[in-house]
């Protein structure tokens, strides 16, 4: 056990969601904590570029805590080589906390390394079930996922529907904690563009929901014909007739970090289609970038909006959707009013406060009085 008020070491542990992860651990830095973040060597975050992705890590923490590496492919045994030392060095470091981002049961070296499940450990739980599209056998949970989910200690949900849905699936058994999803420095606000810009951003999959988009221009066209629309992302975009129209601009690739603010500055609203979510971190961007948010009632986005910088419309409902974003980008002054809530909205939620909470709950669970530390 540390000593009360004493900041703990904590060793951060992810595959996927890289960025989240960064932000987490230079929220937890911020409130004083000694961090540790170990990713894979990977940049498939980030156009497959691993230099990419180690300058956003260097950024996020800059110059504070360590980012250790896994080096190689699962399948590569040549890998496992600098498994042991990796394991060792983390191992005499002692962390108090080890906290682990769910989608590391896809290499199970990062498991060992970060000496889980022997140890008390905490869990971020993204997607409890998976999105319309993808692994929809009932046993898609892998046993490696399955036995990180029953052994953790303390499991982190990002909004309440998420951890209900975590309670009703019976694998995890630990308690769970709702935090919602940080936010990065507020940019500074800009006047929304001149004529009306709808942008969706991120993956382009099938429960994202770009087609519903498509289905509602023609209603906005009627209404706002000068209306543009703008889609950046990777990914597969199934086909549609209204891809042709000059109207929408087709950005298919990954975007760089570097592109992102101009991006959300263009768009007048950031529109989330989905069929069904966990969480977003598009969301969490527009709200940084001062943008109104147009989204569907699905997973945790309804506890990411706010009727002052968002609308909710229902799912798969191109004419709801389109109602909505007619009376954003058509009522005056409107989109710049709810730009500035979702702003103001964003300072609230920063990466400071939301390691604060992480801290506290990391002592409730994990390093107060009585509990045994990871190391």
């Amino acid at each position: 056990m540390i000593e009360p008020g004493a900041a703990p070491r904590v060793l951060l542990a992810c595959d996927w969601f890289v960025k989240y992860t960064s932000g987490l651990a230079s929220g937890l830095l911020d409130v004083g904590c000694d961090v540790t973040l170990l990713t894979r060597d990977h940049g498939l975050e980030f156009g497959d570029d691993p230099a990419a992705m180690r300058e956003f890590v260097t950024g996020a923490l800059g110059g504070r805590g360590t980012h250790l590496e896994l080096a190689g492919r699962v399948s590569d045994p040549v890998s496992l080589r600098g498994l042991g030392r990796l394991r060792r060095r983390i191992a005499a470091w002692r962390p108090d906390v080890v906290h682990a981002q769910e989608a590391i049961s896809n290499d199970l070296r990062l498991v060992f390394a970060a000496g889980m499940p022997r140890h008390r450990y905490a869990l971020t739980v993204h997607d409890p079930t998976p999105h319309p599209g993808e692994r929809q056998a009932a046993g898609w949970r892998s046993p490696g996922q399955r036995l990180l989910r029953r052994r953790a200690s303390l499991v982190f949900a990002h909004s309440r529907i998420l951890a209900e849905q975590i309670v009703e699936i019976g694998d995890a058994r630990a308690p769970i904690e709702v935090i919602p999803h940080g936010f990065g420095s507020v940019a500074a606000p800009l006047p929304p563009p001149d004529r009306p810009s709808l942008l969706f951003f991120g993956r382009l999959t099938h429960y994202k929901g770009v087609d519903i988009l498509l289905d509602a221009m023609p209603t906005i066209w009627a209404a706002e014909p000068d209306t543009h629309l703008v889609i950046a992302g990777d990914g597969d975009l199934e086909r549609h007739p209204l891809l042709a129209d000059p109207r929408v601009e087709l950005r298919r690739e990954h975007i760089l970090e570097e592109d992102v603010p101009g991006l959300f500055g263009a768009a007048s609203v950031v529109v989330l289609p989905y069929r069904e979510a966990s969480q977003s971190g598009v969301g969490s961007l527009a709200k940084q970038y001062h943008r109104a948010l147009v989204v569907t009632d699905v997973g945790g986005l309804p506890e990411l909006v706010a009727p002052a910088f968002g609308r909710l419309v229902p799912p798969e409902d191109p004419e709801a959707l389109a109602a909505a974003v007619i009376e954003v980008v058509g009522t005056p002054g409107l989109a710049s009013k709810m730009g500035e809530a979702a702003g103001a909205s964003a300072a609230e939620a920063g990466w400071d406060r939301v390691a604060a909470m992480t801290l506290e709950a990391y002592r409730r669970h994990l390093i107060g009085p009585g509990k045994r530390p990871a190391g």
